[in-house]
This record gives structure tokens, C-alpha cells and sequence, in this order.
């Protein structure tokens, strides 16, 4: 499998950095449209996804006028199976992502490259 074909771009989505603060950060998710994104440090490495449910969490803690002494990097979920290196297996890739939406692909860095979703494997399996 050609990861390459199924990856939509960094460019293209979008994310979080680790000291974005919480405010600033439940409009992007909320902008979105997306209910979880990934998360990066300044330099571009994965450090990991954060959900809709983070944030609420977060909310109920502090409470909502206190997400602005907040960052994201406080909620991130530290799920290790959520990302895959980009030259991993077809076997690794199904594995993974039958348990989420959508893996975040690094390059040997770490550094953030993309997704993949659920989605755009089914279609690329349907017309392999």
C-alpha cells in the first residue's frame, strides 16, 4: 500500500501546537469541524491527539473562563498506537486502524507528515 496516495497533507488539515493555549484551541477544534486533531511542538514532532472529550474534561476541571491559563499541552492523549512511521506495513496500517478514525503519519523524525483515514483506506481498497 502506497501510503502516499491515501495521505492528506499537514497543509491541509488542521492541528494544534502543544502551547497553544486551551481558549485558542477549542475555537480551531470547533472550527474544524473535526472532533479530534493532532497535536505538535513548534518544531513539527508528534507528540499526539486531543479530543473534543480532552478539552470538555479540561472545561469541567478549571472551568471555561480558565482555559486561557491552560495549553493543549496539559490534555494531549499520549495514545502510542494513534501515529505510524510512513514506511510501515499494509498489515500494521489495517491493524491500527480499525481502532480510530485516523493515524497520524511521522516521518523517521517523528515529525508530523499527515493522515490517514478510515475512509480513504476503504476507498483506495474498493478500487484496488
Amino acid at each position: 500500500m502506497n501510503i502516499f496516495g491515501i495521505l492528506i497533507p499537514k497543509q491541509m488539515l488542521t492541528y494544534l501546537y502543544a502551547d497553544d493555549t486551551l481558549d485558542i484551541a477549542v475555537n480551531e477544534l470547533m472550527d474544524s469541524g473535526y472532533t479530534a486533531v493532532p497535536v505538535i511542538d513548534r518544531e513539527g514532532v508528534y507528540l499526539g491527539v486531543v479530543s473534543e472529550g480532552d478539552f470538555l474534561r479540561k472545561v469541567m476541571e478549571c472551568g471555561r473562563d480558565k482555559l486561557g491559563e491552560h495549553n493543549v499541552e496539559e490534555v494531549i492523549s499520549k495514545d502510542k498506537e494513534a501515529f505510524i512511521i510512513n514506511t510501515v506495513s499494509k498489515e500494521e496500517i489495517m491493524e491500527k486502524i480499525l481502532e480510530r478514525n485516523f493515524l497520524s503519519i511521522v516521518d523517521d523524525r517523528k515529525c508530523f507528515v499527515g493522515i490517514i483515514t478510515r475512509k480513504s483506506i476503504i476507498k483506495y481498497l474498493s478500487n484496488a
